[in-house]
């Protein structure tokens, strides 16, 4: 006589637990961006320069050495450096900004460096060149009013701006910085800092000299 085969209970299919992988990452990015705009929200520079060398360092695989300088710390110790008259520091969204007035670099026209200037643009590359600020790139915008080089010897305000930038840029190569980390702007008047003309359309000539300058810009 057979046996009967004793009946199990009844069978139970385990639920696919999978899911959890994809959700404790997810819960682990959400922390790392509550921790984030915790530390934005705070006003310790200091910190946020850590943040940011530490996210740099983990993305684009910089040396720890070339990574503990910030752009507050550039200004800092720019800030320390005799730039002599007409030369102001200061920062804006893109990074840290130097800004040189015209008639300090160049003759009225002119797109050729003035010889005493000289020791600035080296004082201004040496900083460049700490290993901390190696990863720092530099723009160099020139800036014309819209009087400017109606004698100048050329055929627009473009050209003078541009040859104006580059010059700068020349002097900062001969200083020893890298080629490619330069990069030359010729603005001509489009951008001018302060109004050229009042209310009745009159020049105002103090404004259309403060116009005249060159913008160094430090960016990460």
């Amino acid at each position: 006589m057979s046996r009967k085969k004793p009946e199990s209970g009844p069978h139970e299919d385990h639920a696919d637990e999978t899911w959890l992988i994809p959700y404790s990452d997810l819960l682990t990015l959400l922390l790392a961006l509550f921790i984030v705009l915790f530390a934005s929200s705070s006003l310790d520079k200091k910190k946020m320069g850590m943040m940011e060398n530490a996210f740099a360092a983990a993305f684009n695989n910089i040396p720890p050495e070339k990574m503990n300088g910030t752009l507050g710390d550039f200004l800092s110790e720019a800030e320390g450096l005799d730039l002599g008259r007409g030369v102001s520091l200061g920062s804006d969204s893109q990074g840290a900004v130097i800004e040189i007035s015209s008639l300090s670099l160049f003759d009225a026209g002119k797109s050729e460096l003035k010889a005493e200037l000289i020791p600035m643009i080296k004082n201004i590359a040496a900083m460049l060149q700490q290993s901390r600020y190696t990863r720092f790139r530099v723009i160099v915008e020139g800036h014309t009013d819209d009087a400017e080089a109606a004698d100048s010897g050329f055929p627009s305000k473009w050209e003078l701006s541009s040859n104006r930038a580059a010059a700068v840029v020349r002097a900062f190569i001969a200083s020893g910085l890298e080629p490619e980390r330069m990069q030359v702007v010729g603005m001509g008047d489009i951008a001018p800092k302060y109004p050229n003309y009042n209310a009745y359309h009159e020049p105002i000539p103090q404004n259309q000299i403060l116009n005249r300058r060159v913008v160094i810009r430090i960016e990460p």
